[in-house]
């Protein structure tokens, strides 16, 4: 009987539905973190009937933020691929910022795909993302396994192409710093916009994002020891 109620189902309505639990699961971890919401509080904000709705779409609260990491890396990654054809068509990139502000453009611009919860001033996932590669990095790569991010992965190529002279091994793990960089700072960017709509004192300064450019650079470029 559950089975042809599926069935009968509307997959528009079906669909809305479970993107209603996304989108509020993604605000709600967003602002609490993963582990500070429950099951309960996200049928709660997605106006879902009851904690079945739930796992009638995904199975699981662990099934949805796994679904949400890999609906926030599609859009994330679509986006630089499109950049990424576009500057490569131009010749470029020409040098580091080129790549490193695509990388940062990426994340602070609203996307128009539906259920990626965008907010005004970015995809509106940076926090939701960072407290994931910190508290739970291993389910996060995890639930990334398979899926090819390859429009980062040609951020990165160019990057080595653009520091030629230092050590991989070098490079590499101040790649892992500059990540950690971007994703902490634009983070505190989307909830500084979401707290005050000019972005603040910080946010609100024309100059910011450039100046986080230019900071990501130094950190790659620095003398080594």
């Amino acid at each position: 009987m559950a089975n042809r109620q599926k069935q009968e189902r509307s997959p528009r309505g079906e669909e809305s539905s479970a993107q209603k639990i996304k989108d509020a699961a993604l605000r709600l971890f967003s602002s609490k973190g993963v582990d500070g919401v429950t099951v309960r509080e996200i049928v709660a904000e997605s106006g879902a009937r009851n904690n079945a709705s739930l796992h009638y779409y995904f199975g699981s609260k662990d099934a949805l933020v796994d679904a949400l990491i890999l609906d926030c890396a599609h859009v994330s990654d679509s986006a630089r691929i499109q950049k990424l054809d576009e500057m490569e068509a131009n010749g470029g990139p020409r040098e580091l910022a080129d790549i490193i502000r695509l990388i940062v453009e990426v994340e602070t611009t609203p996307s128009d795909v539906e259920g990626i919860g965008a907010v005004a001033s970015s995809l509106g996932h940076m926090r939701f993302v960072v407290g994931l590669k910190i508290n739970h990095r291993k389910a996060f790569m995890q639930a990334l396994a398979g899926h090819r991010t390859s429009g980062y992965i040609r951020c990165i190529e160019h990057i080595y192409n653009l520091v030629p002279d230092m050590p991989k091994s070098l490079l590499n793990q101040r790649l892992i710093f500059m990540d950690l960089l971007l994703i902490s700072t634009l983070a505190a960017r989307e909830a500084a916009f979401e707290q005050d709509p000019t972005g603040g004192k910080l946010w609100g300064s024309p100059d910011a994002i450039e100046n986080l450019i230019t900071s990501a650079c130094g950190l790659l470029t620095a003398p080594q020891n």
